[in-house]
């Protein structure tokens, strides 16, 4: 640790984000042969901001049975399900029925309690599976709201250009850009598409913990290269965010205003501890969880 001499001015706070850890996503069995890439949680990293979980899938053939998950629950979280390709189709315990495409924002908001399952479109116009699904855990005092469900289509999120540089704002703000869904504590959610050459620079909130994940060719977060399949956690307190990237690529940023504890993530829920969870593994055992409905 540096220390400031007698009457010496404070430093100033670093103006751009750098790359403080890089972590390659791990293969991970999900359903049937079906793996992803999980790039959280995981032991190094638990948590960026409210964000616990992030696995990306594919791009692969939509192939039936392929990536079709079935009826689970989830618990004092909000699962975001996000596609760069190909189709699902949601369903829940609401009565939920939603197909997703490319660029719509999927955001379900499990609360107390809710079961949902999602079914890959196939058949001989079905374009490859190619996405990622977040977990945003809940305060803890919103843990326990109603459960919903909220569809956003890609034409109503905003878009941030630049030379090089499109930007859909999935949640939070960038700029004067700002998503209409919305949530239940600030952040940061950006997907970043960069053509080859590009360089820019990202305004994003000096509070927020992000991380940078690269689902797409490679980029360039200050002087660190950063590959498909890599999460860069990134180093917090400054307001910008240095991009570029030489042969193009396809980015997620995500984070925002860290949750304190407690906070426990155990199997699909988000509980104050290893007990709640099992507690409440043990209320989906025993069918008294909402059923899907037909």
């Amino acid at each position: 640790m540096r220390i400031q001499p007698p009457g010496a001015a404070p430093e100033a706070p670093p103006r751009e984000r750098a790359a403080a850890a890089l972590w390659p996503a791990k293969s991970t069995e999900l359903v049937g042969e079906s793996r992803v890439l999980r790039a959280l949680p995981r032991v190094e990293l638990r948590r960026v901001g409210p964000f616990v979980f992030c696995d990306h899938f594919g791009p692969a053939p939509a192939v039936r049975d392929v990536m079709d998950v079935p009826p689970h629950p989830h618990v004092g979280l909000q699962t975001v399900t996000y596609l760069f390709s190909g189709a699902i189709r949601h369903r829940d315990s609401l009565g939920t029925v939603q197909d997703i495409r490319p660029g719509d924002v999927n955001w379900m908001t499990a609360g107390r309690g809710i079961v949902h399952a999602e079914q890959v479109h196939t058949g001989p116009d079905a374009e490859p599976l190619h996405g990622v699904q977040t977990w945003v855990a809940l305060p803890r005092e919103r843990r326990q709201v109603e459960p919903a469900f909220t569809h956003t289509p890609a034409a109503l999120l905003p878009l941030w250009e630049r030379e090089g540089a499109r930007v859909r704002v999935i949640a939070g703000g960038l700029g004067d850009a700002v998503s209409p869904v919305a949530t239940f504590q600030p952040l940061t959610y950006l997907d970043v598409a960069l053509s080859a050459g590009a360089e820019v620079s990202l305004p994003v909130d000096a509070a927020h913990a992000l991380a940078l994940y690269v689902a797409e060719g490679s980029a360039t977060v200050g002087g660190t290269a950063v590959e498909r399949g890599v999460l860069a956690h990134l180093d917090e307190g400054a307001p910008t965010l240095p991009l570029r990237s030489e042969q193009g690529a396809r980015l997620l940023v995500f984070g925002g205003t860290p949750l304190p504890d407690p906070l426990v993530i155990w199997w699909n829920f988000v509980v104050d501890s290893v007990a709640e969870g099992r507690a409440r593994f043990a209320d989906w055992e025993a069918g008294r969880f909402p059923a899907l409905q037909p």
